[in-house]
């Protein structure tokens, strides 16, 4: 940040004569340098960022489950550790269905966590120029989180 101020003549000193160029002259405003880049600061309350990563951790796995239905990641590899058996098996008959060349984008996400380590998701998924809807039940375990309900509607 760069600040030049004339102190007025009553301190003794002699204003310095008016700078000639516009480039002289910016130098005598006030410039403030912001960096806008900057990513957004966590959130500092405990409940907030709990949420908060609880929407994350919600996200990364319908998003993975979506990935899977597109054909971009085997769908095998999230099994026992991403995925309860049922779901996998509902998954994989969904995949066979699927016509080559759908993706699925994931829009919003909303979570709720009606007891201590259960998430129940819900958000929008873009499937080509259709939206439709998401649902999610998400429980921990030792390995991390395990989807026991997925359902795209």
């Amino acid at each position: 940040m760069v600040l030049v101020l004339s102190l007025p003549e009553f301190l003794g000193q002699q204003p310095e004569p008016e700078p000639s160029n516009a480039e002289a002259r910016a130098l005598d405003q006030l410039m403030l340098e912001l960096d806008l880049t900057q990513r957004r600061r966590e959130p500092s309350d405990p409940v907030r960022l709990r949420q908060k990563r609880l929407h994350d951790a919600a996200g990364q796995l319908i998003t993975t489950v979506l990935e899977a239905l597109d054909g971009r990641r085997p769908l095998r590899q999230l099994l026992h550790t991403r995925l309860a058996e049922p779901v996998h098996r509902r998954l994989a008959a969904q995949l066979r269905r699927n016509r080559p060349g759908q993706t699925h984008r994931l829009r919003t996400v909303h979570v709720c966590e009606p007891a201590p380590g259960v998430i129940e998701a819900s958000g929008t998924i873009q499937q080509g120029s259709r939206v439709r809807a998401v649902t999610a039940r998400l429980e921990i375990t030792e390995p991390g989180w395990l989807c026991t309900v997925f359902a795209i509607l």
